[in-house]
């Protein structure tokens, strides 16, 4: 039976068993381990994570069908930004418990390291890079779009709760739509990793006081201009830029 299932299926099949062993790290580990343990383990999964990624998309795909790419670099820093800009704006309009981090220049390079060379390209290649090539290939655009957004979500979820893990599914789809007009995830990688440092910069709350705590509004117009840029985004995804695109290549076509 196994032959006879597509590529795609056997690909997200085995994405599952990879993530087989989180049910007990779940249960046990990420409950008892803390401090630099904890940083231990974190790079132990990321790692561990992208090793099965590579095994299991490569055996099917090369290095350019699964994002890793020069193309729609700069469409995805442009997108990209507007996500970061939003989501600082909202940060900036929210008093936020506690005293702001403080890092020493050591600290600041090995989050950066951290967050962009290993959260942010694990992450993405696992999601935006693999399944959605899996489900590209197996069903669609549509649903290589929303697979890959929820599989986002169950990253998420079962580490941080439901509200984090809801946010998610924005979050996912934005970089699926991204993900589908650039035809990469190069720069996706850099976007990711910077969005995560803006609340490690920013923030000196755990998910789960994120979840529990009251905030005070610091600024509510910081937090609606914020609000208006992410609302924005997934209508100049859908609509916008293929619009613009068209004309674009009419007008070229017009020239030549």
């Amino acid at each position: 039976m196994w032959h006879r299932l597509h590529p795609g299926q056997k690909a997200l099949l085995e994405v599952g068993i990879l993530f087989l062993p989180a049910v007990p790290a779940y249960l046990w580990m990420w409950p008892n381990v803390t401090g630099p343990a904890a940083d231990i383990a974190n790079v132990v999964v990321y790692l561990y994570v992208l090793a099965g990624a590579l095994f299991i998309g490569l055996r099917r795909w090369n290095w350019d069908q699964l994002g890793i790419n020069r193309r729609g670099i700069w469409l995805s820093l442009a997108y990209g930004g507007v996500f970061i800009l939003a989501r600082l704006l909202i940060l900036l309009g929210v008093q936020w418990p506690g005293q702001r981090p403080e890092f020493t220049f050591l600290e600041i390079l090995g989050k950066i390291s951290f967050y962009i060379g290993l959260v942010g390209l694990v992450e993405e290649f696992l999601h935006r890079g693999l399944i959605y090539r899996a489900l590209l290939d197996w069903r669609g655009e549509r649903w290589a779009i929303w697979g890959s957004s929820f599989a986002f979500v169950l990253w998420h979820v079962f580490g941080h709760g439901v509200l984090i893990g809801a946010t998610m599914l924005f979050f996912g789809l934005i970089f699926a739509l991204i993900r589908k007009f650039a035809g990469g995830i190069v720069g996706l990688i850099l976007v990711h990793g910077l969005i995560d440092l803006e609340a490690i910069f920013l923030v000196n709350v755990s998910n789960q006081e994120l979840t529990s705590s009251r905030f005070e509004l610091s600024s509510p117009a910081l937090i609606l201009a914020g609000l208006g840029f992410l609302i924005f985004l997934p209508f100049a995804l859908w609509k916008l830029h293929p619009y613009l695109a068209r004309r674009f290549r009419q007008a070229a076509q017009g020239n030549s």
